[in-house]
């Protein structure tokens, strides 16, 4: 089901965009390692205490209790959304759009080739992309902050970030293959997204909000619950569920619908 020529191709025209932010997330990670010690985080601790920005800075003292709701909360969820809102709309409905998708239909390969190529792409990107994170974030932890960092619970931050990215990441998919043009599949793929990650920066601001955390799937991603070592493998499993379903959707939905070719 895998055209592999495809996959060479999508990977190769993606190849730009994997790599500028896999790299922005990695200058993130050096950053908090090297800079934020527990001496700064009290310090941001105590300066932003009484304020709405305490809510995302509130931590239990320790490197990774700063970055489950700083790093993880805001860095870790924005700019891998970023990537998958553009690339998920290239996959296909971009291609359609622009005409791009006949001159691929014309040759052996079928439309679940590309939808399968582009799915499996789109996946093992963003494995890659978390894959290469936790390396750097340990290395960097190891250099500059000894012993600071707890790396089972930084492993699991960043399975459940790509977990959580799968399902975004499923959503624009899904919205590629049902739309035909860039401004539709766009709307949807990036606007929900957006909405999740507006609505829980708005959960975080206060607690007089916390009736919002049903209307956004962020709430699966609970770094609270990963640092405390409880309550976060029935999430991870349902955002596993979502992306798959969503892949399939996305996948079956192109191989029926009318194209304008």
């Amino acid at each position: 089901m895998i055209s592999i020529p495809y996959f060479k191709q999508i990977a190769k025209s993606n190849a730009k965009f994997l790599g500028v932010f896999t790299l922005v997330l990695c200058v993130f990670l050096i950053v908090m390692t090297n800079v934020f010690t527990p001496e700064t985080i009290n310090g941001f601790q105590s300066a932003t205490k009484g304020t709405a920005v305490s809510h995302i800075m509130e931590g239990n003292g320790t490197l990774i209790g700063f970055m489950s709701n700083s790093f993880y909360a805001i860095m870790a969820i924005i700019f891998p959304m970023v990537y998958s809102i553009m690339v998920g709309n290239r996959m296909i409905a971009e291609k359609v759009d622009k005409g791009n998708m006949a001159g691929f239909l014309s040759t052996p390969t079928t439309r679940l080739q590309i939808t399968v190529s582009s799915a499996v792409y789109f996946v093992l990107s963003l494995a890659l992309m978390w894959g290469i994170s936790s390396i750097v974030g340990i290395i960097a932890a190891n250099t500059f902050q000894p012993d600071a960092l707890d790396i089972d619970t930084f492993l699991l931050l960043n399975l459940g970030a790509f977990l959580y990215h799968l399902v975004i990441s499923s959503i624009c998919f899904c919205a590629s293959c049902i739309f035909n043009s860039s401004k539709n599949s766009l709307t949807f793929g990036a606007g929900i997204p957006l909405y999740f990650f507006v609505v829980s920066l708005f959960i975080k601001l206060s607690d007089s909000l916390d009736f919002l955390k049903y209307f956004t799937l962020n709430t699966l991603y609970d770094t609270q619950k990963i640092v405390e070592g409880s309550g976060y493998a029935g999430d991870f499993v349902i955002m596993l569920i979502i992306s798959i379903c969503l892949y399939t959707v996305g996948i079956v939905w192109f191989q029926k619908k009318d194209l304008p070719l």
